[in-house]
Formats: structure tokens, sequence, C-alpha cells
């Protein structure tokens, strides 16, 4: 099991203490001094550690909860853009603008709408809808 920075510095202290240590000597009082600092330093690590690890569980919880803010966000817009989350989503039409030539995307109540103006040029243009059907009868002069 390993030790702390204070269980550390607390050892060597007893070691100190049980060597019988003088510390009134020349070099007993630079090793007394280093045995402070050691301890002193010991405490601020553990300190600033703790302190660490707390930042980390918050900033976890904070992580957690914008998931959640993105998440609800998304759903959001969802719902926004489909009332019905059985819905197939609108189907999108390519149209030309007959003044700058630019393809632009619309989908069908855009196109129904017949409000329809380029975002490239501004200009305001009709569009002529033609069925399918239309398109492959022949036409019949016996009518």
């Amino acid at each position: 099991m390993a030790m702390d920075l204070n269980a550390k510095a607390a050892y060597i202290r007893g070691l100190m203490t049980g060597m019988e240590f003088d510390p009134e000597s020349k070099n007993g009082k630079i090793i007394a001094a280093m045995m402070d600092l050691l301890e002193e330093m010991a405490a601020t690590v553990v300190e600033h550690d703790d302190a660490l690890d707390q930042v980390y569980d918050e900033l976890e919880t904070l992580d957690q909860d914008l998931d959640d803010v993105v998440s609800d966000l998304y759903e959001l817009e969802d719902d926004e853009g489909n009332e019905d989350d059985d819905e197939e989503p609108a189907d999108l039409y390519e149209v030309t603008c007959p003044n700058c030539g630019a393809v632009v995307t619309v989908d069908e109540d855009t196109l129904l709408s017949q409000d329809l103006t380029c975002p490239n040029c501004h200009a305001a243009f009709d569009i002529e809808i033609k069925d399918e059907e239309d398109e492959d009868e022949e036409p019949n002069s016996e009518e």
C-alpha cells in the first residue's frame, strides 16, 4: 500500500526522532529546516490534489448537464421541424432561378406558395408545375 506525501513526511520525521537526531548542530539545523519544508510542501500538494479532485468532479457534472441541454435542444428542434415524430421529412425540390441561374432547394409548401424569391439575386419568380401524368399523355384529337 502506497503512502501519501504527508505519511511519508511523518515517517521521515519519526526516523529523525528515533535516531536521536540533534537539531541544534550545524548539520542538524539544515536537516530540520529541510524536514519542515518537506512537511509544508507535502501538505500543500495534498491540498491542491484534493482541490483538483473536486474540480474534476464539478467538471464531470457540468459536462453531463451540458449533454442534457444539447440533447433537449436537439429534441426541441426536431419537434419544431416535425409535428409528428412518425411523419416523414418533407420532400425537397430543386428550382432554377430564371434570373441568375442559381439552383434553389425548396420544400413542397414553399414550392406551392408561388412566392419564390431567389436567395442569390433576390429576384421574385413564378414557376409552372407540370404533372408527370400530363407529360406522359399524348394529345388526343378525338375528344
